[in-house]
C-alpha cells in the first residue's frame, strides 16, 4: 500500500533538521556569555542545541554537545560558558560532522500526498542525575592563576582553542570571583542558577575562547566523558541567554530505547496536521505542531523523532559517528522546544526499552487533518445555535415577501 500511495501524482518530500532552525553557529553547553563592550560579560543569545549522549556499559557517559547561538560576526576572543557537572569529567575536542551526520540519519522525514489514503506515523509519547565522585577520585591540583578562597580547581589545560578549568566553590560569590579574576566573563544574571547548582554540589567546567593566533572563527563543539548513569541535560543554566523558544535535539545511544524521566513527559504532535511550508526554515509546519504539543503536555516534554537500531542509520563517513553506531545497538532521538520559563528542571534521560518509532511520515494533505476536523466541528457546534436563527429570520422574511 505504502509504494501504491507514493506512486501518486503530487508526492512531496522533505527531510526536517533541528539545524535548519537556527540562525548562527557555536558550540556549548550550559550557560554562555561574552564581554560586552566595556559594559560588562552579557548574555550571548542561544538558539538551539544538538547533544549525543552515549550511555556506556563502564558506568560512564560520554556527552557530545553543540550549541547554536544568536550573534554575527563569530565567536569574540573571551567568549566564555560554564557546564556544570557532577564529577571531574575528561574534556575534548568534537567534530562538527558528527553531529550532522547524525542528525541526518535520525531527522523525521515527511512525504505529503494527494488523493491517497493517510498512513500512520509513529512517534513516542530534577536535577543531573550523574553519578558523583568522591574528593579523593577527583584528584588534581589548583591550576587557576589566581586563588580565590573556598575555590577547588580540580583540573585545567587547553583543549583546542580553549582554557578550560574544572572547579568548585563553596557559594556561588566565590566560585564567580574566581571565574572573573581568571577572565572568565560571567555575567551577574547567572549567580541565582550558578548558586542552584553550587548547593546540589555541582562542579562546573569552565571554557574561555583563547586561540592561538586567529582562530578559525568558529567554535568546535565538545565532548565531556564522565562517570554517571542518567545523561542529563543542564537546561536551567542556558534560561540565562536563551532565545524565547530554544530548540533541543537529543541523540541518546545504549542498549536500548531511552525515555526523559522525571518532570519531562512524552508527547507526540499532530503528524496529520503538518503541510508543506517553504517560506519556513524547515519547508514545513512541523515545527509548529511540535510547539502546540508541548504547550499541551505543560511546557516540558519531549518528542520522540526516531527509535531503533543503531545500524537502520547507513554508513557514516564521520569516524565518531562510525564508533557509536558500532558500539551501541540503539539509538533514540529527542526533539523539544522550550520557553525560558519551562527551564526550571534539567531533562535527565534513563533506558527502559520500548517500541521502534519510525522516522517516516506519509501525510495525505487532501484530507482535512484531525485537528481541522475538530476545530470545525467545534466551530459548527459554537455557530448552531446562531445559524438556526438566522435561517428562521430568513424564513420569516421570504414570507413577509410573499404577502
Amino acid at each position: 500500500m505504502g509504494r501504491t500511495a507514493l506512486g501518486i501524482a503530487g508526492v512531496v518530500g522533505v527531510a526536517v533538521g533541528l539545524w535548519a532552525l537556527a540562525p548562527e553557529r557555536a558550540e556549548a553547553c550550559g550557560g554562555f556569555f561574552c564581554n560586552g563592550g566595556g559594559t560588562g560579560p552579557t548574555p550571548v543569545v542561544q538558539a538551539a542545541e544538538r547533544v549525543i549522549f552515549e550511555q556506556r556499559a563502564d558506568g560512564t557517559v560520554r556527552a557530545y554537545v553543540q550549541i547554536r547561538y544568536d550573534q554575527q560576526g563569530g565567536p569574540p576572543v573571551g567568549f566564555s560558558w560554564i557546564i556544570p557537572v557532577l564529577a571531574v569529567p575528561e574534556v575534548g575536542i568534537a567534530e562538527a560532522a558528527t553531529f550532522d551526520q547524525l542528525d541526518a540519519a535520525t531527522a523525521p522525514q515527511f512525504r505529503f500526498i494527494q488523493n491517497a489514503a493517510p498512513v500512520a506515523s509513529g512517534g513516542g509519547g530534577g536535577g543531573c542525575g550523574m553519578a558523583a565522585s568522591d574528593s579523593a577520585a577527583r584528584g588534581g591540583e589548583s591550576g587557576g592563576t589566581m586563588d580565590v578562597d573556598g575555590v577547588m580547581v580540580w583540573e585545567s589545560a587547553r583543549v583546542g582553542d580553549y582554557e578550560t578549568a574544572t572547579l568548585e566553590g563553596d557559594t556561588p560569590e566565590q566560585l564567580l570571583e574566581w571565574l572573573d579574576l581568571n577572565g572568565y566573563d560571567i555575567p551577574a544574571e547567572a549567580a541565582d542558577i550558578v548558586g542552584e547548582y553550587v548547593d546540589e554540589g555541582h562542579l562546573f567546567v569552565a571554557f574561555k575562547y583563547a586561540p592561538i593566533g586567529p582562530g578559525s572563527g568558529t567554535l568546535d563543539p565538545i565532548v565531556l566523558t564522565y562517570r554517571g548513569e542518567k545523561p542529563c541535560v543542564p537546561i536551567r543554566i542556558t534560561a540565562v541567554a536563551s532565545t524565547p523558544v530554544l530548540d533541543v535535539m537529543v541523540l541518546a545511544f545504549g542498549p536500548g530505547r531511552a525515555a526523559p524521566e522525571g518532570a519531562y513527559l512524552l508527547t507526540e504532535p499532530a503528524y496529520d496536521a503538518v503541510r508543506p511550508d517553504f517560506t519556513m526554515a524547515t519547508q514545513t509546519t512541523y515545527g509548529t505542531e511540535v510547539m502546540r504539543a508541548i504547550d499541551a503536555a505543560g511546557g516540558r516534554a519531549f518528542v520522540t523523532e526516531f527509535a531503533g537500531a543503531s545500524d537502520q542509520l547507513g554508513a557514516m563517513t564521520d569516524r565518531e559517528a562510525q564508533a557509536l553506531v558500532s558500539r551501541n545497538p540503539y539509538v533514540t532521538r529527542f526533539y523539544t522546544r522550550l520557553t525560558p520559563e519551562a527551564m526550571t528542571v534539567d531533562p535527565e534521560f534513563v533506558f527502559p526499552g520500548g517500541d521502534d518509532v519510525a522516522r517516516l511520515h506519509v501525510i495525505d494533505i487532501s484530507a482535512p487533518s484531525a485537528r481541522a476536523a475538530s476545530a470545525a466541528s467545534e466551530l459548527r457546534w459554537a455557530l448552531g445555535p446562531a445559524l438556526l436563527g438566522l435561517a428562521g429570520a430568513s424564513l420569516a422574511w421570504r414570507r413577509r415577501r410573499r404577502r
